[in-house]
């Protein structure tokens, strides 16, 4: 699962992947420069009426007619409910979603609330009322969050963070930053933060919490094993750049590149790494995706495209017209010698859509774990008052056609890692294989 920065039985398989599911989702599951989807802003003609089946009674009835009426008198739930019809992936009905809006605003109305929120909570439950763990509504710090880590910078404390069975643990301290030179360590389970008890907390409302204006101070409160009690750092908060990509020559001459995101600079400077490498005279390459869960699918695509000199990359299929398209290399080819892509659960989306790609093409091999299976494409829908809808508006496809939502690909060489600490063997079984294309 990829952290965000500063960020088995059947039973815990499911409990596993729902957690996996929050991590991909809150961290960068954006598409927004590979598809022109339209952005709605007008509503068409709507049935204010309607009644709830008879045995629910008159009262109940008539209750459903207020609160759908509240609904469509709406223009900010209106707008919502027209960007579900137009462009989600499949066909919906209006009427069911109206009624799932009504049904989930029912108790908050009784107890009170007001019109802005009931109007909130109606786009909440319809959206809900779809069955899709990759459409939402986003808040306005949710989107803040997502816009900041796809600029490749933030304020905070330099670490990143996985929820692991219900714990917000340490998995990498940043170089050079605050977290750092204060002594957080990798493995490190984040139990405050400013004294707030975070135990219960989602992912996303730790990371928001530990985030902030550059210059002002935290206080992490953490759980190290081998200590007794907690232990407290007073952190203050920096800029923060993250690195998207490292290179290295490995023992060997093996190039490595790890790519923790798909920016929208991503495939150049993986043509650069590329470059670089190849002048450095190394004859094979491995490329970590461990952990990166996706973000521009248009990079991906491009940077698959270095290494492919014919072939599908990848096609997708929605409703929306311009979203159904096949793409394919291009034929000019950056590198074409051996190539060994590293994943685990935490590759997702557009990772997989380039491990997919280039293995499907006979282009690599791959080392690890399965990954996430993620096989759907996402559109931000911005509203004017600084919130949002994640909507899926099409599923994608491998080169041989498969989809691999909840499904993942598996790696040829299957590896596992220590949870925390330990050799990095998935890592040490991928570099001996690259040294063995010699």
């Amino acid at each position: 699962m990829q952290p965000g920065p500063d960020l088995a039985d059947e039973g815990q398989k499911r409990r596993d992947r729902r957690i996996a599911v929050l991590a991909v989702v809150l961290s960068l599951l954006l598409v927004g420069s590979c598809f022109a989807v339209p952005y709605l802003l007008t509503s068409s003609g709507r049935r204010s009426g309607g009644t709830s089946s008879g045995s629910q009674g008159r009262g109940a009835a008539e209750s459903s007619d207020e609160l759908r009426k509240l609904l469509l008198d709406s223009d900010s739930f209106r707008r919502a409910e027209d960007i579900v019809e137009s462009n989600y992936v499949e066909e919906v009905d209006e009427e069911e979603l109206l009624e799932a809006a009504a049904r989930g605003i029912r108790r908050l109305a009784e107890s009170g609330a007001d019109r802005e929120r009931l109007v909130a909570r109606g786009v909440e439950s319809m959206l809900d009322s779809l069955d899709d763990p990759f459409t939402a509504f986003m808040n306005a710090e949710q989107l803040e969050m997502l816009d900041t880590q796809l600029s490749g910078h933030f304020s905070g404390i330099g670490v990143a963070m996985q929820k692991v069975k219900n714990q917000i643990r340490v998995v990498q301290v940043l170089q050079g930053t605050p977290a750092q030179e204060v002594g957080i360590r990798e493995g490190d389970i984040v139990l405050e933060v400013d004294d707030r008890d975070v135990t219960h907390m989602e992912l996303d409302e730790v990371v928001m919490l530990i985030r902030g204006p550059e210059g002002t101070t935290v206080r992490i409160g953490v759980s190290r094993p081998g200590e007794p009690d907690i232990l407290r750092f007073d952190i203050m908060r920096r800029r923060i750049e993250i690195p998207v990509m490292e290179t290295e020559v490995k023992e060997g001459g093996v190039g490595y590149i790890r790519l923790t995101d798909w920016t929208q600079d991503a495939a150049e400077r993986l043509r650069e790494a590329l470059a670089d490498l190849g002048a450095k005279g190394v004859s094979s390459l491995v490329i970590d995706l461990r952990s990166n869960p996706g973000g521009y699918m248009e990079p991906a695509i491009e940077a698959a495209d270095l290494f492919l000199r014919d072939g599908v990359i990848v096609s997708s299929r929605g409703r929306v017209a311009g979203v159904s398209r096949v793409y394919e290399a291009d034929g000019e080819v950056s590198w074409d010698l051996p190539v060994y892509v590293l994943v685990n659960r935490g590759s997702a989306s557009a990772s997989e859509i380039f491990a997919a790609a280039l293995r499907e093409n006979n282009r690599c091999l791959l080392v690890g774990e399965a990954t996430f299976g993620k096989g759907s494409i996402q559109q931000i829908f911005r509203q004017p008052d600084g919130t949002g809808i994640r909507l899926t508006i099409a599923r994608y496809y491998t080169p041989r056609g498969n989809n691999i939502d909840d499904q993942g690909i598996a790696p040829d060489f299957p590896v596992r890692n220590p949870l925390v600490g330990g050799e990095d063997l998935q890592l040490q079984r991928a570099l001996e294989a690259a040294r063995g294309t010699r």
